[in-house]
């Protein structure tokens, strides 16, 4: 899972999906890992290369959900993004960095959730800019239609920023809302079928809307 491009049309087609996150969802923030010759991905040291881990971040991953509706995550990781690769349309807010967490459920046949955490040290990372980096990233993948976008209530986020669209037979939706001084992120991909329902799709989102807005900090 990990993060955001100079120009995000240009760089939106690097992106592979944040904490292992569902390879269906094609909008996810990127993982790439840029850095020098021999550069290794170290939590603790100076950022020169993106990289995640399970456990690298453990304060972060302690804010994300342990359930969806009763069922445990498939995968937990964390780490961080500091390339330009990386973060995409958010050098343009002056970031220099960006660490992240994030639980994914793999419910099968092409469908999947994944909920994530984002935060930058020294500023308040703003959920405006996360959801106009998705939106970028959806714009500009090949094979990515339909793209939609709006600003619905959910019970404990409050406002946030939804984006739907359909991506080869997956229909996604990424909703991005502020918690505070961290960002929280949910991408819900499903098969798109003749016998697949809309309204189970929604009801998947709002589940991991409420059990990730559900979610009390217990790191730092």
């Amino acid at each position: 899972m990990t993060p955001p491009a100079t120009t995000p049309s240009r760089r939106a087609r690097r992106r592979a999906g944040p904490v292992g996150v569902l390879a269906t969802v094609l909008v996810a923030l990127s993982v790439t890992a840029c850095g020098g010759p021999g550069a290794t991905f170290d939590p603790a040291g100076p950022c020169v290369v993106d990289g995640r881990t399970a456990g690298a971040y453990p304060d972060l991953e302690a804010r994300l959900p342990t359930s969806l509706d009763g069922r445990s995550p498939t995968s937990v990781d964390s780490g961080r993004t500091c390339t330009e690769a990386g973060l995409g349309s958010l050098v343009t807010h002056d970031l220099a960095a960006v660490t992240f967490a994030g639980a994914t459920w793999d419910l099968g046949d092409g469908s999947g959730v994944s909920s994530v955490v984002f935060a930058a040290a020294g500023t308040e990372l703003q959920a405006a800019w996360i959801a106009e980096f998705y939106e970028a990233g959806a714009r500009a993948g090949k094979k990515t239609s339909n793209v939609e976008t709006s600003r619905p209530v959910f019970d404990g986020a409050g406002a946030t920023w939804r984006l739907d669209a359909l991506n080869d037979l997956s229909f996604q939706t990424v909703v991005t809302w502020q918690d505070a001084e961290i960002v929280r992120v949910v991408l819900i991909a499903t098969k798109v079928a003749p016998d697949a329902s809309r309204a189970a799709h929604d009801d998947l989102v709002a589940a991991a809307v409420r059990a990730s807005s559900g979610t009390t900090a217990t790191g730092g």
